[in-house]
């Protein structure tokens, strides 16, 4: 956000059209800026204001799933008392879901079932660049045409879920159809 106001302090300088938002930039600076702040970052990035150990908890995940190439993931039992409320807040968001017992939580690891988790954690930790040029990919899809995940990995080096949830997510905007069988996925293009 701080080089979009800084684009608008440089625009509305040079611009009667824009010179209100200078002012405004001003009275936020003015107004305790340091609460505004904290109110739009919790509108831009509602998972990091869940919990605060979230970034933390989402790279460790990012990374384990990295490791597994898959969206199930194991951890020790100190990672699971350490972060027992911010794991408790993800899985109770159905962004990530754990097996329990009775005395016994995660006993079987975790799984990421969310595909913007899966997003938000790209943001953290994955390359601009592959995530571009994944979304090109899809974006330019043609009606028919069929992208394969491990073609794509190979490629960019993206872990399979993440290639999965980009596909998810163009599926559920309804511009093509993500393969819904065990294995790496599929992607073809209806719109």
């Amino acid at each position: 956000m701080d080089w979009l106001l800084s684009i608008v302090r440089i625009a509305g300088v040079s611009s009667p059209l824009t010179a209100w938002l200078v002012q405004l930039q001003a009275e936020i600076d003015r107004a305790g800026s340091k609460a505004l702040a904290e109110r739009v970052r919790k509108i831009e990035d509602p998972i990091s204001a869940i919990h605060p150990d979230v970034p933390q908890v989402a790279r460790a995940i990012y990374a384990a799933m990295t490791d597994e190439d898959g969206a199930h993931v194991w951890f020790d039992a100190d990672f699971y008392d350490k972060f027992s409320k911010c794991l408790a807040v993800l899985e109770a968001r159905h962004l990530i879901k754990g097996e329990h017992t009775i005395g016994h939580r995660y006993y079987n690891g975790l799984r990421v079932i969310n595909p913007s988790f899966i997003m938000y954690m790209c943001a953290l930790c994955e390359s601009d660049e592959h995530m571009s040029e994944l979304i090109t990919r899809i974006e330019t899809c043609e009606r028919g045409r069929w992208l394969h995940g491990p073609d794509i990995k190979l490629d960019l080096g993206l872990p399979m879920p993440v290639i999965r949830a980009c596909f998810e997510v163009y599926e559920s905007n309804g511009y093509g159809l993500c393969s819904q069988e065990i294995g790496p996925p599929k992607y073809v293009g209806k719109a």
